[in-house]
């Protein structure tokens, strides 16, 4: 059996509540959603870490993009907000990454605009106006963009931009409000951004430069750690804390401690010849350092321990091993091949063409924005998962309702409520850790709880 590796929810079961301490016996119901991951099994071959990686998710499915392409790549943007995804016109989308409902955030770069694809397979524009510039903060829909290349979901329901063309980071809060947090004067954006996702440290690439940033350097660009790129892909954090970075225009793949400096940084290639060679599925099994990745740009860690990787001139979908072996996942081309049908992992027809990014959601999903005329794909997380852990819950003395149950105390949680457990459920909170005492949350807003349903879900450390 695969073990499970994400947040899974399960079938919405019923649990009696038991008396907290601190209060009377709650009377209702209430439901838990729970999962957790187990580690890669020791011993298993690095072909059979390969095979499971993929096993553990559904095919490979086209979520977006109409698929129009005008002869400069411009703005494609034809005011689908509200209808199908798939009847929307990108522009050259530059990245997709998932949160933990299930929405995926897609940088419309072209377009100038971040939109948002629901689980109901419905799209809306969350952040940008769809007209290239700047007009400070505030309400997101209402606040211009330049050229977005990323745009990265924390759990708690903020996202992060990579507005390229205005050289800044912007933070929209989960209200909705857009803020700059950094602005590079002197550098351009490139792809690579990556929050740690209470917010406290942020890694971001301008186009030769990895840099890192605390909230205390306030809206000053972070510091240098490297400078030996020519042209930043996407980047992403190991579970060691290490920091992959693509560089495109090298088809190199390196690893940057993250207490690294210029002068003490020396460059460690992990992936990558370095060519302008193009390997396919006929190199499976080979050393990451010995394949030819065109064009790499897109990185993303899988919680085995490898990563994949997103050749935008190869056109392919790689994973790397803990072994440093490389298996191709997705097969493409850097033409303009578009299958739409669903496709089994590893798929190996000409399914794909130029992916910029690909990216593990935080719900387990993977991620991929293909093509210049802007398609997005899905693979959904098929994986098992946990039985759910007890749920208590009860009165507290100052009237709020108090849940509690028996987790671990280096997992993050996230708390959701709905007046109809069929319908809407509207998210809480989400819990880091460390703790203090058991696992609990308390709502403040609810004294009367007896028509109030709660789930707790439990979802992955690493990657973030």
């Amino acid at each position: 059996m695969i073990p499970p590796l994400f947040l899974r929810p399960l079938l919405l079961r019923p649990l009696l509540l038991r008396p907290l301490p601190s209060g009377p016996v709650a009377s209702p119901l209430a439901f838990l959603l729970a999962a957790a991951f187990l580690p890669f099994a020791a011993g298993v071959s690095r072909a059979a870490e390969w095979d499971q990686v993929v096993a553990g998710y559904g095919n490979l499915e086209w979520i977006a993009g109409l698929g129009g392409e005008s002869p400069n790549n411009g703005n494609e943007w034809n005011f689908a907000d509200g209808r199908d995804a798939r009847e929307a016109e990108l522009s050259e989308p530059h990245s997709a990454m998932g949160d933990l409902n299930g929405n995926v955030l897609v940088a419309d770069k072209n377009a100038h605009a971040i939109r948002l694809i629901r689980p109901d397979g419905t799209l809306h524009t969350i952040a940008g106006t769809n007209v290239a510039g700047h007009n400070g903060d505030g309400p997101a829909t209402q606040r211009q963009l330049n050229g977005p290349q990323n745009a990265y979901p924390l759990p708690d329901g903020s996202f992060y931009i990579m507005d390229t063309g205005n050289r800044m980071i912007r933070k929209v809060d989960p209200a909705g409000m857009m803020t700059t947090l950094i602005t590079e004067q002197n550098a351009w954006l490139s792809r690579g951004l990556w929050v740690k996702r209470d917010g406290s440290l942020i890694y971001y690439c301008t186009t030769t430069s990895l840099h890192r940033w605390t909230p205390a350097m306030g809206n000053n660009p972070g510091t240098v750690m490297a400078s030996v790129f020519q042209e930043c892909g996407n980047i992403d954090v190991a579970a060691n804390g290490d920091v992959y970075v693509t560089d495109r225009t090298l088809s190199q793949v390196f690893r940057v401690a993250p207490d690294a400096t210029p002068a003490t940084f020396t460059p460690v290639v992990v992936a990558g010849t370095g060519g302008n060679d193009d390997d396919g599925p006929g190199s499976n099994g080979t050393a990451a350092l010995e394949l030819g990745l065109r064009g790499v740009r897109g990185i993303a860690f899988h919680p085995l321990g490898g990563y994949f990787l997103a050749t935008h001139k190869g056109g392919d979908i790689w994973y790397v091993d803990t072994a440093g072996k490389a298996w191709v996942t997705v097969n493409g081309n850097d033409g303009s091949v578009h299958n739409p049908s669903p496709q089994p992992l590893p798929a190996a027809g000409m399914t794909i063409a130029e992916p910029r990014c690909v990216s593990v959601a935080i719900n387990g999903d993977l991620l991929m924005a293909t093509n210049d005329a802007g398609y997005i794909r899905r693979a959904r997380f098929t994986g098992p998962v946990s039985p759910a852990p007890a749920l208590q819950a009860g009165m507290t003395g100052s009237g709020g309702f108090r849940l509690e149950w028996a987790g671990a105390d280096d997992k993050w949680y996230r708390v959701d409520s709905a007046s109809d457990p069929s319908g809407s459920w509207v998210p809480r909170s989400v819990l880091a850790p460390p703790y203090s005492g058991p696992n609990s949350w308390t709502d403040p807003e609810s004294a009367e709880f007896s028509r109030q349903f709660y789930r707790v879900r439990e979802f992955r450390n690493w990657p973030n």
